[in-house]
């Protein structure tokens, strides 16, 4: 392993202050003196229908809120998260990013806004947007590891929800409470600002009911990055760039949000009104090559939970999210590629008291999305993918041990309209492809003594192949490939299997985790080696490679470790020092590296804080790549 590189030295200082307290990941608990040991209690909904505290659940977790969001907030999701253990990024400039979890990304993530889906083009190529902006979010929790149970074969490799103030189930502390946020940067002249406000609307506090109004809003922009030398750019006659630039960096974001809630002790109610713009440029190879993004999107969301109980279950909770989505690929300052994607998302999760000891949720889904593309280079045929499903989460305590199981049934059918290739000659009539999937999970966590707990768990999941997978043919220059699908892909198995130690309290609080996950049909993009033209003819003097879409039996491995070590703490003043590790390879069954995998990352962090001050510098390492695809 070659020695390690400086990814990002963003926050060299960073200093903020805040008028409200956020349940940060190493804050110690109110009471805490500087003799105590420190104890460390996120609570996490994503991971199960159950709000549990990371230490209680089978799956690792991250968690970002308050003051740790805002040191780590960046202008995309995927970078905001890079320094997580396990997380990486898919970096394509500053205005496209979407994470990596465990060496999984795109269509084995699911990125979700307040537990639906975000219903955008990101997985489709690293450099489409995704279309949830980091900034005025109350907080980012990650599961790594199969999360395929409660949220779809989609998140194979994990999920990361973004919780924010949009639908609230509380009612403000004030007859009006809200936030204001700016931040700048030196890089590029970058600065983003922003608030949210919440007002009370006849309010019976002695009954804690009322009607609660939300408004929020933002605007980010920035120019291009600067840089400490060349960017390996060229001009259209293949000569340097000039050093100290970027080019094509910049970006401008804008959006915000209406929305109308009610809140009881028994039942609350809400719907939400929001839009999002971003303009960002992709950064070139050539100058001749010069794409920006002008991306789009309208969506509303609803919500509803029923906390009362019926027959055996004491909660209900709906969602519904729908969104009109598009953006279009400017080359060369005139339109090109436009991609749209219209769509839905719904969730129903019933919880039950104790029946036999168990305990948690049945929950249905549904969700249907229609995905154009129009446009000199488009690559896919318009198709529509719909989805429903069953699934199934129980806990039962039993001494020392915490049973949890899972279950989830679901079946996916996609239609694709007749579709006419870049390539002369090529087309293709309707197609259409549905399949039903299995999944499921067994673990448990294991109190060894206090503060240690172990946990393992073990899950079989299966993921039907998606419509880029299938259908895919013709150039696509976000990832400088002419891609081909293949209609007779099967259906993607994994067997995985993780195991965790745990502290919770004391001078130094952290885990270390293991995992492993076998791929049976393990679908991934091949390079042939065979450069083309955009008409899919050899072409050496192109840079779109001819690259197919192949299964192959793989395995992925590795380990993530993260300590805190809580310096001093007292009731006002903390000093805490982060250090994390992971690593993760992955190869198919002849010991051929598969493509893309992030590399050995280390973070090491210092954190203090006094009242409401807090200033820290953190120093991300990533060490070179060398296992590489051919």
């Amino acid at each position: 392993m070659s020695p390690f590189l400086p990814r990002s030295l963003l926050l060299p200082l960073c200093v903020a202050a805040s008028a409200s307290t956020t349940l940060a990941q190493s804050a110690p608990p109110a009471h805490a003196h500087a003799d105590e040991p420190v104890q460390l209690e996120n609570i996490v909904v994503t991971a199960s229908p159950i709000a549990r505290a990371q230490a209680d659940l089978i799956s690792s977790t991250s968690v970002l809120s308050g003051a740790s969001l805002q040191a780590t907030r960046q202008p995309t999701l995927g970078e905001t998260l890079a320094a997580l253990p396990g997380v990486s990024s898919t970096y394509f400039g500053p205005g496209a990013s979407r994470p990596i979890i465990r060496g999984l990304s795109a269509n084995r993530v699911r990125v979700l806004a307040n537990s639906t889906d975000t219903l955008d083009a990101s997985s489709t190529s690293p450099d489409h947007a995704v279309s949830v902006e980091p900034f005025l979010v109350k907080r980012i929790e990650v599961v790594r590891g199969p999360a395929a149970l409660l949220y779809g074969s989609a998140a194979i490799g994990g999920v990361v929800n973004v919780i924010d103030h949009r639908i609230e189930s509380e009612l403000p502390a004030g007859t009006v409470s809200g936030i204001l946020d700016s931040s700048f940067t030196d890089n590029g002249r970058g600065y983003s600002t922003g608030g949210a406000v919440d007002i009370a609307l006849a309010p019976d506090r002695a009954a804690q009911s009322g009607f609660v109004l939300h408004l929020d809003g933002f605007r980010r922009e920035a120019d291009d990055l600067n840089l400490p030398g060349f960017s390996g750019q060229e001009d259209e006659l293949g000569n340097p760039m000039p050093s100290g630039r970027l080019y094509n960096s910049a970006l401008d974001s804008q959006g915000g949000s209406i929305g109308l809630n009610y809140v009881s002790e028994i039942f609350d109610a809400g719907v939400n009104v929001n839009g999002f713009d971003t303009s960002y440029g992709i950064p070139f190879e050539s100058s001749d090559e010069v794409i920006s993004i002008d991306l789009r999107q309208r969506r509303i969301d609803t919500a509803a939970t029923y906390k009362r109980d019926f027959g055996i279950f004491e909660e209900a909770r709906f969602k519904l999210g729908h969104a009109d989505y598009q953006h279009k690929e400017i080359e060369g300052g005139s339109g090109g590629t436009v991609f749209t994607v219209e769509g839905i998302d719904t969730r129903l999760e019933l919880i039950n008291g104790a029946v036999a000891g168990w305990t948690g949720a049945l929950g249905l889904q549904l969700g249907t999305a229609e995905t154009t593309a129009a446009g000199d280079e488009a690559f896919l045929p318009s198709h529509t993918t719909d989805n429903a499903a069953l699934f199934l989460f129980q806990e039962h305590p039993a001494g020392r041990t915490t049973w949890q199981i899972g279950a989830r049934l679901e079946h996916r059918a996609i239609d694709a309209a007749p579709f006419t290739t870049s390539e002369p000659g090529v087309t293709f009539g309707a197609r259409d492809d549905a399949s039903t999937t299995l999944s499921g999970s067994l673990g448990a966590i294991y109190t060894l003594s206090e503060p240690y707990k172990l946990a393992w768990t073990t899950s079989y999941t299966e993921r039907a192949p998606n419509g880029q997978e299938l259908y895919a043919y013709g150039p696509h220059h976000g990832t400088e490939a002419y891609e081909i699908g293949d209609k007779t892909l099967s259906t993607e198995r994994s067997l995985g299997y993780e195991l965790s130690l745990r502290k919770t309290a004391g001078f130094v609080t952290g885990s270390l985790t293991g995992f492993t996950q076998y791929f049976d049909g393990y679908i991934f993009e091949e390079g042939t080696g065979i450069t083309v033209d955009e008409e899919n003819s050899p072409d050496p003097d192109e840079h779109l490679e001819r690259t197919l879409f192949v299964q192959s039996d793989a395995l992925f491995y590795g380990v993530e470790a993260e300590a805190i070590w809580h310096l001093h703490q007292a009731p006002s003043h903390t000093l805490d020092f982060t250090t994390v590790a992971d690593y993760v390879r992955a190869e198919d069954t002849d010991g051929n590296d598969l493509p893309r995998i992030p590399a050995l990352k280390t973070r090491l962090a210092l954190d203090w804080k006094k009242n409401a001050w807090r200033a820290g510098t953190d120093l991300v390492l990533i060490a070179k790549q060398t296992d590489t695809a051919a």
